[in-house]
């Protein structure tokens, strides 16, 4: 294969991946990377609106970048070793500077570089303004052949995860930037035969980087770094953890602690108990206090649980009080009664006000609980004990002029916090109930059990984590 037939088969490659004029197609429900622009001028921009992508781009496989040399108008030469990549923006990864060994000595040089395929160089204006490359400074960058090449990656269009075989950079008016990653078998034979077998790669294999999710593996450094992770985070949180069940622990922590905390606390809530607690444990002090304060109490419960005592008792005492005693509040029941398994953030109303005082007060209490389809009914705030229930849908369509007494459903079936877990569960799902109210033995209203734990206990173990989850 010649110079000229290798960048037909790469700009084939991607239109096959999804490009139609240059421009990527967004399959319905695939979160959109652009939340940083890539550097454009007024042409290609103009370009782009026509749906035409800007044409004699140059573009290059890293296992081809990695035999060129970097030369420049002084002829001075120096062949390319790695390419130093900034994570902080959210689409396309930009090369920041180019590491090259010239004349034995490793240096890194920054500003522009225009790809030259037919010569296999990389033109630069002035070689002698490289500087010596610090190891320290190094080590704390991510790098396309050290870091990125043979890295898991999260495929977003195919919700999955795969390994990085080689990745494509495309030259942008003399910026160069990661364009896309090669996932596929043909890459190994690349990289075996030392380009001996210039195999282009298949469309199918090829991801377009805003569809792709790096992750270092370094918690700590993707902090330091301000790693973004914008597009992953438009998943639902059960797609996520699913994703991240199948990646190291530390890629999944990483991830955890870049993610805005409602995200992470909601993605954890989904994770299998290993995971989560591998995961929960390499995040930062105050991050695992805000991410347990943003967890629902039993299930924040049930992750304290199973840390030693010493390491529940130290990340309780860091939380928020209210926090703290919702989640004291379920410890005390062993993990197989009603206790165990019920949550204790519902939604309650006093029985005396009126329809439309109770619809005013509901307006702040409904913003917190993930459970609130069904309101209870008590005596008052401070008794709490349990009258009855009624629905958001009865509530909405109630006569104004009624009192909350007047339409609620008095006739309710209620458990107690030491009944066995299995039980409750199978008498809730039996009932074909959206959850059932938890009392003390002197009716004061403790919380509910809902579908949702129901059947988290009544399924098989290999299958609860996969359950879909309705109220919670």
């Amino acid at each position: 294969m010649n110079r000229d037939d290798e960048q037909a088969s790469l700009r084939a490659g991607r239109a096959g991946a999804g490009w139609a004029g240059g421009h990527a197609r967004e399959p319905s429900g695939t979160p959109s990377g652009r939340g940083a622009a890539r550097p454009t001028n007024g042409a290609e921009a103009a370009a782009r609106q026509g749906g035409v992508r800007p044409a004699g781009r140059s573009a290059a496989l890293l296992s081809s970048l990695l035999r060129y040399h970097v030369i420049d108008a002084a002829g001075r030469r120096g062949r390319v070793v790695d390419l130093v990549l900034d994570l902080r923006e959210a689409d396309d990864l930009p090369v920041s500077s180019i590491l090259v060994d010239a004349e034995g000595e490793l240096a890194r040089i920054h500003g522009i570089g225009r790809l030259d395929p037919a010569r296999r160089v990389i033109r630069v204006a002035d070689l002698s303004t490289a500087v010596s490359a610090d190891e320290a400074a190094l080590g704390a960058c991510v790098l396309a052949r050290r870091d990125v090449l043979d890295a898991p990656v999260i495929d977003l269009r195919r919700r999955r995860t795969t390994r990085v075989n080689d990745l494509l950079f495309e030259d942008r008016d003399g910026h160069l930037a990661l364009d896309a990653a090669d996932v596929g078998f043909r890459a190994l034979v690349r990289r075996a035969t030392f380009g001996l077998l210039r195999l282009p790669p298949r469309s199918d294999d090829i991801l377009e980087w805003e569809y792709v999710e790096y992750l270092r593996g370094d918690p700590r450094a993707a902090r330091a770094g301000h790693d973004a992770h914008e597009r992953v985070a438009q998943l639902p949180p059960g797609d996520i953890a699913r994703l991240l069940d199948s990646v190291p622990y530390l890629h999944a922590a990483e991830l955890v602690g870049l993610l805005p905390e409602h995200i992470a606390a909601d993605t954890l809530e989904e994770m299998p108990p290993e995971r989560q607690l591998q995961v929960f444990e390499e995040l930062e002090r105050e991050r695992r206090r805000r991410v347990l304060e943003m967890m629902a109490p039993e299930a924040a419960a049930d992750l304290l649980g199973h840390l030693p005592p010493a390491d529940a008792r130290d990340n309780l005492e860091h939380l928020a009080v209210p926090a703290r005693q919702r989640i004291v509040d379920l410890l005390r029941y062993p993990r197989d009664t009603v206790g165990g398994i019920m949550t204790n953030e519902v939604i309650t109303v006093p029985g005396s006000l009126r329809v439309p005082e109770a619809r005013t007060l509901l307006r702040a209490r409904l913003a917190g609980p993930d459970f609130v389809y069904v309101v209870y009914v008590v005596d008052d705030d401070e008794h709490r004990r349990l009258l009855g229930v009624v629905t958001l849908r009865e509530l909405l369509i109630a006569d104004e002029s009624a009192t909350i007494a007047e339409v609620m459903n008095r006739f309710l079936v209620a458990l107690h916090p030491l009944d066995s877990a299995d039980d409750a569960a199978h008498r809730l799902l039996d009932a074909r109930l959206a959850a059932l109210p938890v009392i003390s033995p002197e009716g004061r209203l403790l919380g509910a059990v809902t579908v949702d734990a129901a059947v988290a206990v009544a399924a098989p173990a290999s299958w609860r984590h996969q359950a879909p989850r309705v109220f919670s």
